[in-house]
């Protein structure tokens, strides 16, 4: 279930991409989604799909994910694909996650990953904020910094931390 589904309620068609990008890693590792994985660590005893993708992820090593059922019978380069694919679909901020027809692209090779996740960025570097702005801080709508003074602008990133950064107005 994508994240801002089962916190807010909010269903949109990024909800299915998340969906999908969970069923190509059940695909890929033969791994059902909700399965406890043991993993003993400081903090957890068990890990399910998701998790331990990312931690493959971290460990540059996600071939590991694969399905050991298919021996030696696939190609690397396509597992990595698929993989790399269902990362980009699961990310925590419906903004970077992209469309299905992009996936489509992606899977029928006029597109590759690094060209999507640099669209997906560029995509999410340009957009119109004021408007959400507006509808969180009303009260502030008309309230802008002078040109030259510095402020602080937030936003949420793919691990739900908000981050802060200092920006000049223009």
């Amino acid at each position: 279930m994508a994240p801002e589904y089962a916190m807010r309620g909010h269903l949109t068609t990024k909800a299915d991409v998340y969906s999908f990008g969970i069923l190509a890693l059940e695909i890929v590792s033969g791994i059902r989604c909700n399965k406890n994985i043991s993993y003993k660590s400081e903090h957890e005893d068990y890990l399910i799909l998701f998790d331990w993708v990312w931690l493959l992820h971290q460990e540059e090593s996600l071939l590991e994910l694969v399905d050991p059922d298919l021996g030696s019978e696939y190609s690397p380069e396509e597992a990595l694909t698929i993989i790399h694919m269902a990362l980009l679909c699961t990310k925590a901020s419906l903004f970077l996650r992209p469309t299905m027809s992009q996936i489509v692209s992606l899977l029928e090779g006029r597109i590759s990953i690094q060209d999507l996740e640099k669209e997906l960025l560029s995509s999410t570097k340009h957009r119109d904020k004021r408007h959400l702005r507006k509808q969180l801080w009303p009260e502030l709508s008309e309230t802008h910094p002078t040109s030259g003074e510095r402020y602080t602008e937030s936003f949420v990133t793919e691990s739900f931390v908000t981050e802060s950064f200092i920006t000049e107005s223009s």
